[in-house]
């Protein structure tokens, strides 16, 4: 799947994930039901992957 996005959108999506990520490591340090917890650190691997490749996108030169 691909998504396309501006160079704005994709950095306020990664300003929301930076903000979003420490949030969500403390549910998962909360969260009593192993279940959960395995979703819960699933969607931040997930999130923290694509913090890491937004991150990336955006120290690259923005075209002309």
């Amino acid at each position: 799947m691909q998504l396309t996005v501006t160079h704005e959108e994709a950095r306020a999506l990664a300003e929301l994930l930076h903000a979003y990520l420490p949030e969500l490591r403390e549910e998962v340090y909360r969260t009593e039901s192993s279940t959960l917890r395995e979703q819960l650190e699933r969607r931040e691997t997930a999130l923290s992957g694509l913090l890491t490749r937004l991150g990336a996108l955006l120290a690259q030169p923005r075209p002309s």
